[in-house]
């Protein structure tokens, strides 16, 4: 903290807490951080990771504990091909979670308009499915599958974050606007596209996603 030129830090997180031992995370490395939380070192405290069921045992534990977390972050979880956060989130806030956040609206790249990438843990339907997306946006030269992803992640208010990354300033200033733009169109909701081939192309893509809302890929994988 010396190093950051500050004396306490507003969020810490347990991250990718499926890949040990849950007993790890809420009876050695928790309770720790609580300690830093009622010294004043730390404001917030949670965790983070993929699995769903794991990321709720632990805000489960923690609750009966009567430590609730602070803050539970899910990724991949909330997007064009996967919308399963939105069963998970009342059971995160019946725990006591105050802060949720949804991460990775592109799905870690593969719904970027760009190759997916080698090492993405989907299965080879789901990569298909999106090259089939992509290849269908191609076709208008209006929007991309990135902006449709980002337009439709952006417009699920029942978070209380959307987390994305960013290298450059022009990247935050482009976050702000899709945010923004994903406010107004409120797809969540069943808003729509003024633009009707775009609306059409949207439709499209739904009906080729659709077999994988409730998909996920095992985390930590198979082969670990």
């Amino acid at each position: 903290m010396h190093r950051l030129h500050t004396d306490y830090l507003d969020i810490v997180l347990c991250h990718d807490v499926e890949f040990v031992d849950v007993s790890q995370i809420v009876d050695i490395a928790l309770p720790k951080l609580f300690e830093l939380k009622q010294q004043g070192l730390v404001r917030k405290v949670g965790i983070s990771g993929y699995p769903l069921d794991v990321l709720l045992r632990i805000c489960q534990i923690q609750q009966g504990r009567g430590f609730p977390l602070d803050v539970c972050l899910s990724y991949c979880n909330y997007n064009l091909h996967c919308q399963a956060l939105t069963a998970a989130v009342p059971k995160l806030r019946a725990a006591g979670v105050e802060t949720i956040i949804a991460a990775s609206p592109l799905s870690m790249g593969l719904l970027s308009d760009d190759e997916t990438p080698e090492w993405h843990p989907a299965k080879s339907e789901l990569k298909a499915a999106v090259k089939q997306c992509i290849d269908l946006v191609r076709s208008s030269d209006k929007i991309s599958l990135a902006e449709i992803a980002e337009n439709y992640a952006f417009s699920y208010n029942d978070v209380d974050v959307h987390l994305v990354g960013a290298k450059t300033a022009q990247e935050v200033e482009h976050a702000l606007r899709a945010y923004a733009h994903a406010q107004q169109l409120q797809l969540h909701a069943y808003g729509k596209y003024e633009d009707d081939n775009i609306q059409r192309i949207c439709a499209q893509i739904k009906t080729i996603l659709e077999p994988f809302a409730e998909y996920t890929w095992p985390s930590p994988p198979t082969n670990a």
